[in-house]
């Protein structure tokens, strides 16, 4: 009997979560780390609040992720001026080195799947994983 799409989503889930797990252990990155580390960018300041919209957490796990990375001193955070009770969110130095880190390994990975397809078929892989993730 053949798969339904679910069951192939699921499994391809297990199978990206076993990689995401293998960059995690080999940085020694919590998971808490690894997402919050992906949720920022190079060079951007953004609110605690959109730090955690854009990691889909909610404010209070998003805070304690945030702690999480200040704790590791992946984050410095700076008190916005006029509301004291919001702050700013940037990565450090170190933040930074260690976001490179995950890129690369992420992208090693990629590599190893585009490998068995032609360029056109990755592109046809990457609009049809689009228009699924918009159907979720």
């Amino acid at each position: 009997m053949e798969p339904t799409l679910f069951e192939l989503i699921l499994s391809i889930k297990r199978k990206c979560t076993a990689n995401e797990e293998k960059i995690q252990n080999e940085l020694k990155l919590t998971p808490a780390e690894f997402n919050g580390l992906l949720g920022l960018q190079p060079k951007e300041e953004i609110l605690g609040n959109t730090f955690a919209e854009r990691i889909r957490l909610s404010p209070s796990r998003g805070s304690r992720v945030l702690g999480k990375l200040m704790e590791s001193k992946y984050v410095q955070t700076k008190l916005k001026p006029n509301d004291r009770r919001s702050v700013y969110i940037s990565l450090t130095q170190l933040g930074l080195n260690m976001k490179r880190k995950i890129l690369y390994r992420m992208e090693v990975c990629e590599k190893r799947i585009c490998a068995t397809f032609s360029e056109k078929e990755v592109n046809r892989i990457k609009q049809t994983l689009i228009q699924l993730e918009q159907a979720l």
